[in-house]
C-alpha cells in the first residue's frame, strides 16, 4: 500500500456523523484544548487511540475479545482496584513495621539466632513459625471486627 500525505477517505453518512461527534466530544475535553481539532487531527487521534488500546499493548488478542475486554471495564471497577491497591500497599507497611521490630527484638537478644531456632518459613514445619503466623491472623482478624464496629458506630452516630 502506498501512503501520499494527503489521502482520502471515503465515509457513509453514520461514518460523517460518529466522527462529528467524535470531533464535538475531543473539542470538549481540557486535554485537547490547545489544539485545532480539525477532521485531519480527529482521525489522527483515533488512529493513535485504536493502536495504542488495540496493537501496541495487545496484539496478540483477537479484536472481538479485546474490544469486549474493554466494554467490560466499568468505572467501579477502577476505584475498586485503586482502593486494593492502596490496602495492599497500607499492608505492606504494616508488613516493614513488623519485620523491623521484630529485627529490633531479636538484636536485643543477643544469643538468639533466628536461623538456628526457626526452620524454613516455606517448609512449614517449625512450630515457632506456625504460632507467630496464627497470633498475626487472629490479630488482623480482631482488627477488622474493630474497625468494622468503629464505622459501625461512626454511622450511628451521623444518624
Amino acid at each position: 500500500m502506498e501512503w501520499n500525505t494527503l489521502q482520502t477517505i471515503h465515509f457513509s453518512d453514520d461514518m460523517k456523523k460518529k466522527v462529528t461527534e467524535i470531533g464535538e466530544y475531543l473539542k470538549k475535553q481540557t486535554y485537547f484544548t490547545n489544539e485545532n481539532m480539525n477532521r485531519s487531527r480527529i482521525i489522527v487521534i483515533i488512529v493513535e487511540v485504536f493502536y495504542e488500546l488495540f496493537v501496541e499493548n495487545n496484539s496478540r488478542t483477537q479484536f472481538q475479545n479485546r474490544l469486549n475486554e474493554l466494554k467490560k471495564i466499568k468505572t467501579k471497577d477502577n476505584e475498586k482496584l485503586l482502593r486494593d491497591i492502596g490496602q495492599i500497599r497500607q499492608m505492606q507497611d504494616i508488613q516493614a513495621l513488623i519485620t523491623l521490630a521484630n529485627y529490633q527484638n531479636l538484636v536485643q537478644q543477643n544469643d538468639y539466632d533466628p536461623r538456628k531456632k526457626l526452620r524454613s518459613f516455606n517448609y512449614g514445619d517449625s512450630k515457632e513459625i506456625n504460632v507467630l503466623m496464627n497470633r498475626i491472623l487472629q490479630i488482623l482478624k480482631e482488627d477488622v471486627v474493630q474497625a468494622k464496629q468503629i464505622k459501625d458506630t461512626n454511622q450511628k452516630k451521623k444518624k
